[in-house]
């Protein structure tokens, strides 16, 4: 370190403090300096210690770029990845996520140095865990995800050298595998499941249900895109939807309800819309008017007045979980009078994503309907869905709304009215 007088512009004295160092990305040596006003031992021990701690950052800045060393131990590692991670994500992905989070800490201890995880290691603590608790494979398989991105986001960060729970397995068992299937399966309708349960919500006192589903199978939309719309969101002359936005209720109060973004910036889309939806449209909008009618004659604490197309009895946006709640209820109908009433015992358990799976099953079997009209009508992202495929020479989607509505016809939809 050495040190000298200046002048500045005015001829007022200033002096410099200068030492070099050895910059860690290119191995070549560096000058820093710090500048001082008096010529004091005081002041030039002071301008020692500032230029030291200046070149200690500097030099820290820089390893940063390729080193994690201020992450020893797991406890480091997984806050600094959830506190990098969580400004990416909603809300309510955190809260998922921190449930996941504190079973880590009971799988791997904080403490541990990160040196000392190895995949053996990580095996070993998923064996245990799923043996205490008798966790599901679904449950499994949520934790070794939190894990992968964990230790991918150290060994970006140069914390690790490699990420020990990339090639570690969870194996289902075989009755796992029944289980899920038949979970899939029971969601799963066919022509005549869709016919019997449209026919159930149609008797329903609030239409709305009726509709909502008819519009839920005309289009594949996810529930929480269909509660968010508004009239203003369809464009009745040229039979279009433009879904931008979704409807967030879990675990809220109505007052609470709020708008978000899609699932995925692929799920905001327009879609043509077939003539039965744009029918179903139509009622609701009616119902709607002589509904903000009667609460504007007879007004009462227990309506609510929203924009929202798709509303309950009481005028609250129907949601995931009130529609759920009818579909329960059908379906315990369905199970007791099915055999007799549409000629087979019903055995599934339809929710508001089955109608999602109908649309699509729909536009699958139609041979002239490429996959990726498919995806972009749904808002899948999924590359392994659209492999082998171009773009659409024409963005249309006629087959689509052709196929859909020759599904729905069959049932006899187009004649009811409500």
């Amino acid at each position: 370190m050495y040190f000298e007088e200046r002048k500045n512009k005015n001829g007022d004295s200033f002096f410099v403090a200068t030492e070099r160092y050895v910059d860690p990305l290119t191995g070549k040596r560096k000058r820093a300096s710090i500048v001082y006003h008096t010529n004091t031992t005081r002041a030039r021990r002071q301008a020692e210690r500032e230029l030291v701690d200046k070149i200690d950052e500097l030099i820290s800045k820089k390893q940063g770029f390729f080193k994690g060393s201020s992450m020893v131990t797991f406890s480091d590692l997984k806050k600094s990845w959830f506190d990098a991670w969580q400004t990416t994500v909603k809300p309510q992905t955190i809260r998922r996520e921190i449930l996941v989070i504190d079973r880590l800490s009971e799988l791997i201890a904080d403490d541990i140095l990160l040196n000392n995880i190895t995949p053996l290691l990580i095996q070993n603590c998923l064996n245990e865990y799923r043996g205490k608790y008798k966790s599901t494979h679904s449950t499994m398989q949520h934790i070794k995800c939190t894990l992968n991105k964990i230790f991918d986001y150290g060994v970006l960060h140069n914390a690790i050298a490699f990420s020990p729970s990339r090639v570690v397995k969870l194996n289902a068992t075989v009755e796992e595998k029944r289980a899920k299937k038949k979970r899939l399966e029971m969601k799963f309708l066919d022509e005549r499941e869709v016919n019997a349960l449209l026919s159930e919500l149609k008797n329903r006192r609030n239409k709305n249900y009726y509709d909502l589903t008819l519009f839920l199978i005309g289009t594949g939309c996810r529930i929480g895109e269909a509660s968010a719309l508004a009239e203003s969101d369809i464009d009745f002359e040229n039979y279009l939807v433009s879904i931008d936005k979704s409807l967030q209720a879990h675990d809220l109060r109505v007052d609470e309800f709020y708008l978000d973004t899609t699932k995925t910036v692929a799920s905001e889309r327009v879609e043509q819309l077939p003539e039965f939806v744009m029918q179903a449209l139509g009622r609701v909008i009616e119902r709607n008017k002589k509904f903000d009618n009667h609460i504007e004659n007879f007004p009462s604490v227990a309506f609510k007045k929203v924009d929202f197309l798709f509303r309950t009895e009481y005028g609250a946006p129907i949601t995931s979980h009130s529609f759920r709640e009818i579909l329960g209820r059908v379906n315990k109908l369905l199970q007791v009078n099915c055999q007799e009433k549409y000629g087979f015992e019903w055995k599934k358990n339809a929710v508001p994503h089955s109608f999602r799976h109908v649309h699509i099953s729909v536009l699958r079997n139609d041979p002239t309907i490429s996959l990726k009209e498919i995806q972009e009508r749904v808002g899948h992202v999924q590359e392994e869905t659209t492999n082998g495929y171009t773009h659409l020479l024409n963005a249309s989607q006629e087959k689509s709304v052709g196929a859909i509505n020759r599904f729905i016809e069959k049932m006899g939809v187009n004649d009811f009215m409500a």
